[in-house]
């Protein structure tokens, strides 16, 4: 009976131990994933490109600027048409822009800071 007992305890602390390396690996694994996904290339401070999406593709953008200041705001069209791209923009500034669609149609469109969001480049 001793010796069965003792089966017990030795296979319990293999158990345990066992447990405590799988624990540990998990806690490594899950640091390393998040060191890769801060690596990445955006870095918030950093921002130097922002962008807002268009209701539908379009061809050409023209006559971007702030709507308030009318500075002009250096930035183009996606390669798709969706969204437009503005380099070095003023935070919690409304945009104005006009833009030519697919269909020939055109319009002056402007946008909220709430619409404008960072480019995000991941690796």
């Amino acid at each position: 009976m001793i010796t069965l007992l003792n089966k017990n305890i030795k296979n319990m602390k293999h158990r345990s131990f066992l447990i405590l390396v799988m624990a540990a690996s998990l806690c490594y694994s899950s640091t390393i994933a998040q060191s890769f996904k801060s690596d990445s290339l955006f870095v918030p401070g950093n921002v130097k490109q922002y962008q807002f999406n268009l209701d539908k593709p379009a061809l050409q953008i023209d006559d971007l600027k702030y709507e308030q200041s009318g500075d002009p705001i250096k930035g183009g069209l996606t390669r798709d048409g969706g969204r437009v791209i503005m380099d070095n923009y003023k935070k919690g500034q409304r945009v104005k822009a006009r833009v030519t669609y697919a269909d020939g149609t055109s319009e002056e469109i402007t946008r909220s800071p709430c619409y404008i969001d960072p480019v995000k480049f991941e690796l």
